[in-house]
């Protein structure tokens, strides 16, 4: 029996989208592995990490706790006051988080592995099969903002602008998943990408 070939999806999009909807219909009715960069990125600046270590040799150790982890509040501080900062930190970070969840995805036992990220600049040539865009037009993202997160119209406007443009993030990914729309019509278009391969 000839042994399925894994697919390796990124999906991203802007805040409000319903990036979350999306990975929970790929993980549920699509079997999925789901990998989150940014939870990837969180794990790899806790105590004993390779990150955490290259962070504090290249930065000094003036943001972190006694006990050795993370102070969020002193790194936040630091990060938005010095941008080289956080450029030497993004330069460490990064590639490992590549390496990590590449290995991760490579790893997985399901046909379908599923990496999310706000941006994928970094990434590199050849991990991925597709990237997608998951959209949704700017007076739902809105709604949802304001429903889910209690902000004003005003927050999420200035939220939306201060992220990549509608452009820029076609230009990036070779898919559009529309989720203006319900959980339902969302599903249907998963559907009719990923059947022909994996159900």
């Amino acid at each position: 029996m000839e042994t399925q070939r894994k697919r390796i999806i990124g999906v991203t999009g802007g805040v409000g989208a319903g990036k979350s909807t999306v990975l929970a219909l790929l993980r549920e009715k699509f079997g999925a592995d789901v990998f989150l960069a940014d939870t990837c990125a969180h794990e790899l600046m806790e105590p004993g990490t390779r990150g955490l270590e290259q962070v504090v040799q290249a930065l000094g150790s003036s943001f972190l706790a006694p006990d050795g982890s993370v102070d969020k509040k002193a790194l936040a501080q630091r990060i938005f006051h010095d941008k080289e900062a956080l450029r030497t930190m993004n330069a460490i970070i990064h590639p490992l988080v590549w390496e990590t969840l590449g290995k991760r995805a490579e790893a997985s036992g399901r046909s379908l592995a599923v990496i999310e990220a706000a941006v994928f600049d970094t990434a590199p040539d050849g991990l991925f099969d597709e990237i997608w865009y998951v959209y949704a037009d700017p007076e739902c993202r809105i709604r949802r903002l304001m429903e889910s997160r209690g902000y004003s119209r005003e927050k999420c406007e200035r939220i939306i602008e201060s992220q990549a443009s509608e452009e820029e993030y076609r230009a990036r990914c070779s898919r559009v998943i529309d989720n203006s729309g319900s959980a339902l019509e969302t599903e249907k278009q998963l559907k009719e990408i990923l059947c022909n391969e994996i159900c």
